[in-house]
């Protein structure tokens, strides 16, 4: 039986997200301050950790302190586009984006993730 499709972030604070057989935990991030923020201020991800910024078609890496992988997904959850290693102080812009995921660098490539996947989000704590 194939998982029913998250229709949408709202309501949702953290998640499990499947992508084929890759899991990730998700920190969900509304809102302009929390989108704003990001990653800053932040200890560095783990290998299967993201933060997911709900609604963004583009991120900065501005102060960062570590390199991330950004993958830009539709509102189908669908990966659009992955931009891989991306050093601090860069800007990433991806017009077709609903949401964007953050991760740590090179974790894109070490989980197989592509363009064309589905994200599937399983909800693990709700507003």
């Amino acid at each position: 039986m194939q998982p029913k499709l998250t229709p949408s972030l709202d309501g949702i604070n953290t998640a499990y997200i499947r992508a084929g057989n890759v899991y990730i935990n998700a920190h969900i991030a509304k809102g302009f301050v929390a989108r704003l923020r990001g990653l800053l201020c932040r200890p560095a991800l783990d290998d299967r950790e993201a933060l997911v910024l709900t609604p963004c078609h583009s991120v900065h890496t501005c102060g960062m302190h570590y390199i991330i992988d950004v993958v830009f997904l539709n509102k189908q959850f669908k990966v659009v586009r992955i931009e891989h290693r991306c050093q601090p102080w860069r800007f990433f812009y991806c017009k077709e984006a609903t949401h964007t995921l953050e991760m740590l660098g090179g974790q894109a490539e070490n989980l197989n993730l592509s363009v064309g996947q589905t994200f599937v989000f399983y909800p693990t704590s709700i507003d």
